[in-house]
């Protein structure tokens, strides 16, 4: 029988052919659309990929720079700078910069020779071989001058910076300075005595400029490193130079991805010591030597110290704990009552309290874990009390020297160099030389010797003599300094400046002569001393002041201790009680002349510490008598606070520098 096929069937055979071919179209064009979202997933990864990689690089380059930018402006104050100076340019700051933070390649070719890849092909097409910085890095505005520069500096000549637009809101108040340093500027990082706020631009500045030029009242900046509080007001000059980072515009073709610029302000914050209480090593609060707790003692701000430990009972009643390296606490520890416990900066410990914080800000911090900030205490130790030479100008990058800059005893307007002793064995003076600034501002010289124009106390003329000689109760010999007597001397002497210009003194043997020992640390008997008597009314002394000496220095009366009117615009209540600000360096004091100490010691203001050593340690309120006995634990009273105005600062200090990077959005 033969089959026959219907007309139903082959048009069935051609409907069913149509489905699979539309099927397979629909599964043709999903794989194709698959296949397209991969390699558009693939694509959107890579920019991802490259652009974390950029802003990687860019992070390493602001790191580095943190570290080298404050070292190069240190180097560059230095003696024989000028011979190499290239080193200190910010070209090759920004140069060592991408290298430290290997901006170029994203694995380091040394890394990849020791793998035995040296050979193998990047797949990131990010990495890049700048031929010069200014491939990435440049001054975000132009000057008129043609020259090309990587940074607009801080200052007035900027004015173009300063009325920029994008720029000029953003930026701090300008420092003034002269045109050949304003050059110096734009090459490299510096730090100058020379620098001065500008009284005409009071931006961002919370006293008068006229008044305070050198330090002013500014905003702490909002970062974590708790030398002060963001937002809070403290004593400073901000130094600082802004730039632009560039990544990416040598790569435009290869990863299809635009450049993006970013603006930055790298400051360094010049930071004269104001804490109640600051260390550059390790400082212990809260107990003294022998166990027993401070009373009697307040903490009116934070504390600063390369490390800090803390025991018994330690309140804060404002400010913060922070410390270089490491804090250690025990006992109960309040920063305005809330309480900080020993652990807080442990790994864990601080992403918990990160997550349950309403602030970015902690009552304790050290340096390590605190972003794009480098806090650097300026303390050359016990160099700070002797005078030292930075040789000539022309030795120098930096119109300030470094020793100028850092040690006390280059800074003060009067000078006492002892220059002859009674005997070798007889450490008493009897020949000094007087230097004083004059009303040209200028030095000035007297000597003065027993016997022919320096009348001793009982003889004619003598009670009205600031500087006297005398023997201890414990039969110590000394120099005395009449602070009392001061003033109107120099009134006398007919060419000198008056206090206010003349606000500081160092006083130290010249060892030239042979009768003339140099002191030992610590003091021995046989070494003259320094006492201070006639001080407990200092209000004559309306810019302050300072003494600086190599010698024990002995406080033989009540100091400082008459209240005056603060000083007009300094930002301080009329009302407030105020002293007359004054500093103490001495590599040793001593409480009172008396072998038998019956009065109490009480201290207002801030401590701090020369000592440097990592083996060292700073009790503050660890205080000696002048039989070389401790203060004991009942007699010693402390109020310590923070300065409030650049008009507390006393005339010679401490520095700390702070440095930051921000981002100008």
């Amino acid at each position: 029988m033969i089959p026959l096929r219907s007309k139903n069937a082959k048009d069935a055979g051609y409907a069913t052919m149509a489905v699979v071919a539309t099927v397979s179209l629909v599964l043709l064009s999903m794989l194709t659309y698959t296949l397209l979202g991969n390699l558009n997933s693939f694509d959107a990864q890579a920019r991802a990929q490259v652009k974390q990689d950029y802003s990687q690089k860019e992070d390493a380059i602001l790191s580095a720079l943190l570290h080298i930018v404050p070292n190069k402006a240190i180097g560059a104050m230095q003696e024989n700078s000028a011979g190499n100076a290239d080193h200190y340019t910010w070209e090759t700051i920004f140069a060592e910069a991408a290298t430290l933070g290997n901006a170029e390649q994203a694995a380091d070719p040394l890394l990849l020779t020791s793998l035995d890849l040296s050979s193998a092909i990047s797949g990131n097409s990010g990495d890049t071989e700048f031929d010069d910085v200014s491939d990435f890095v440049e001054a975000p505005v132009k000057t008129d001058d043609g020259t090309d520069n990587l940074v607009n500096g801080g200052n007035w000549w900027e004015y173009y910076m300063l009325g920029d637009p994008k720029i000029g809101p953003h930026i701090p108040a300008a420092l003034q300075l002269t045109y050949d340093n304003y050059l110096l500027d734009k090459k490299y990082p510096v730090v100058s005595f020379d620098k001065s706020y500008v009284s005409w631009y009071q931006k961002g500045l919370n006293v008068s400029p006229t008044t305070y030029p050198r330090y002013n009242l500014l905003q702490y900046p909002d970062v974590k490193f708790g030398y002060k509080r963001p937002g809070e007001l403290f004593v400073a000059k901000r130094n600082w130079w802004v730039f632009s980072l560039t990544f990416g515009k040598h790569n435009e073709e290869q990863t299809g991805i635009p450049s993006v610029t970013k603006n930055y302000v790298l400051s360094i914050y010049e930071i004269p010591s104001q804490l109640p209480l600051s260390s550059a090593t390790l400082m212990q609060v809260g107990q003294f030597a022998d166990g027993t707790d401070w009373a009697n003692v307040t903490l009116g701000g934070g504390i600063n110290a390369n490390k800090i430990e803390t025991s018994g009972t330690v309140a804060l009643s404002g400010g913060a704990i922070s410390a270089r390296e490491s804090v250690a606490l025990s006992g109960t520890t309040t920063v305005e009552s809330r309480s900080v416990t020993d652990g807080f900066d442990d790994l864990g410990g601080r992403e918990d309290r990160a997550l349950n914080s309403a602030s970015d800000f902690h009552d304790a911090s050290t340096g390590g874990n605190v972003g794009k900030v480098a806090f650097i205490p300026i303390n050359p130790g016990f160099d700070f009390l002797k005078r030292g030479s930075d040789g000539s100008r022309s030795d120098r990058v930096s119109p300030t020297g470094w020793k100028d800059y850092s040690r006390g005893a280059n800074q003060v307007a009067m000078r006492i160099e002892i220059r002859e002793m009674a005997a070798e064995d007889d450490q008493m003076p009897v020949l000094i030389r007087f230097y004083y600034r004059n009303d040209t501002n200028s030095w000035s010289q007297i000597d003065y010797e027993r016997g022919v124009n320096w009348p001793t106390e009982l003889e004619a003329g003598g009670d009205a003599f600031p500087f006297q000689t005398d023997v201890l109760d414990n039969l110590r010999n000394a120099f005395v300094l009449n602070l009392d007597r001061l003033p109107t001397f120099l009134g006398s002497l007919g060419n000198a400046a008056t206090i206010d210009r003349n606000h500081s003194i160092h006083i130290s043997p010249n060892s030239s002569d042979p009768t003339v020992q140099e002191p030992s640390h610590p003091s021995v008997d046989s070494d003259v001393a320094v006492t201070l008597r006639g001080g407990k009314d200092m209000t004559a002394y309306t810019s302050g002041f300072s003494i600086v000496t190599n010698l024990r220095l002995y406080i033989g009366e009540t100091l400082n201790a008459v209240t005056t009117t603060p000083p007009e615009n300094s930002g301080i209540p009329v009302d407030a009680t105020y002293y007359p600000p004054l500093s103490l360096f001495a590599p040793e004091k001593r409480f009172g002349e008396s072998l038998s100490l019956i009065q109490p010691v009480t201290l207002e203001g801030q401590l701090g510490s020369l000592k440097t050593g990592s083996g060292d340690t700073f009790n503050p309120l660890e205080l000696k008598t002048a039989d070389e006995e401790r203060v004991e634990a009942d007699q010693v009273r402390a109020q310590l606070t923070a300065l409030r105005s650049p008009a507390d600062l006393p005339p010679i200090n401490l520095m700390n520098w702070m440095v930051t990077i921000e981002e100008i959005h």
